[in-house]
């Protein structure tokens, strides 16, 4: 799970040209700032990484970093990558 989130991490921050140590789990998309498009431009490169497809769910229902990346890495080990 570090890893994943620590990978996510990076991509977000590279994203939003922000400190990555500004990124925890606990930070909030709204404090950093990041929209829906952010959100799933990040999504997307974890699925290119991945070489997975995550299920589009509603974005609201993720409203801070690690809230959304456990949801992504249990989808993860769901299926079995």
């Amino acid at each position: 799970m570090q890893e994943f989130f620590e990978l996510a991490r990076k991509l977000l921050a590279e994203q939003l040209d922000v400190e990555i140590d500004s990124i925890l789990m606990e930070t909030t998309f709204e404090a950093l700032e990041a929209d829906s498009i952010d959100i799933v431009e990040m999504i997307m490169g974890l699925e290119d990484i991945y070489h997975v497809e995550f299920p589009e769910e509603e974005l609201e229902d993720f409203p801070t970093v690690g809230s959304l990346i456990t949801a992504l890495y249990q989808y993860l080990q769901e299926v079995g990558k």
